[in-house]
């Protein structure tokens, strides 16, 4: 597999019921409908919707949203069509692990936006129950049908007469939406760009495409690097980094006093915060005459 790096250099209650066994899950929502932000604007190109599981026991609230993600497992995401006015794909489960255990409570999760401020709507049904991956029928006899007018709506709204509205959005913050692998994010902003590889940089900014994903920024849209503060600390360098919490890339704030020999780990630096606002890393050496210079970067990798 291949790991890419790139750096950047500083200085100084629902869902229960029987077994459903069956090979498609065909999730839909119905076209031409209205469907609306918590601002009551229309759903729009940045909307993503997963069909997925929750682990374990872990039974999703309005008032244990900040720990969705973590317990979220998606089977398959699609973009919101903002010409048909829906979201609407199919699903056929392989094989059925302890996380996608046959009978599992199935849900439908949509979103925007990072963990600032985002658009959520999470809903599910009774009787959609994770199907059997080699039912013992004949393949196709048993298609499941999951619309989302037939739900019941956790957070958001849904209308089962599409009047005023079939799905409306919440307005979340400070909260961490499902996660976005690198190869999710590629598909959305880099369809058909040449340069569409983790070092690669199309809009000759200076930010490669990797780091693009980990501030949040456009990566075919020339951007000003995002501001990395740097303070003192009882004498010692502390960056904040403000990533997107979401975005599955690995972070390591290194060290160094001369720019070649650079250092990571407990030994030298410790993280003080790592929440949805920033990543906040301090230098455990201190500025003073021995070491009138240090120096931190930031390295990203892909898992």
């Amino acid at each position: 597999m291949n790991h890419w790096t790139s750096r950047i250099y500083f200085c100084a209650a629902c869902c229960v019921g029987g077994v459903a066994s069956g090979q498609t899950i065909f999730w839909n929502s119905d076209a031409n409908a209205v469907n609306r932000t918590s601002a009551d604007q229309p759903m729009d190109a940045g909307f993503r919707f997963e069909l997925g599981v929750f682990t374990g026991s872990f039974v999703p609230t309005s008032a244990n949203k900040v720990d969705w993600a973590a317990n979220w497992n998606p089977a398959k995401r699609i973009p919101y069509d903002v010409v048909e006015q829906r979201y609407g794909s199919d699903f056929t489960p392989d094989d059925n692990d302890s996380i996608f255990a046959i009978g599992k409570a199935s849900y439908v999760w949509g979103f925007r936006g990072d963990a600032a401020s985002g658009e959520w709507i999470l809903f599910c049904k009774s009787t959609w129950l994770w199907p059997d991956a080699n039912p013992p029928v004949p393949p196709g006899a048993n298609a499941y049908e999951w619309f989302a007018k037939d739900a019941t709506a956790i957070v958001g709204s849904i209308n089962s007469s599409g009047s005023p509205f079939l799905m409306k959005s919440a307005a979340v913050s400070g909260v961490a939406p499902p996660a976005t692998s690198f190869e999710q994010w590629q598909s959305d902003y880099l369809t058909g760009e040449p340069l569409n590889g983790p070092s690669d940089d199309p809009d000759k900014d200076g930010i490669s495409n990797l780091l693009e994903f980990v501030y949040g920024s456009l990566p075919k849209t020339a951007n000003a690097p995002a501001s990395t503060p740097i303070t003192l600390v009882s004498g010692k360098m502390q960056i904040s980094i403000p990533r997107r919490i979401d975005r599955t890339a690995n972070l390591v704030v290194e060290v160094s006093e001369n720019l070649t020999n650079w250092f990571s780990g407990p030994s030298y630096t410790t993280t003080i915060t790592n929440d949805v606002s920033a990543l906040v890393v301090r230098d455990l050496t201190t500025l003073d005459a021995v070491h009138p210079k240090r120096f931190m970067r930031l390295r990203a990798s892909l898992p």
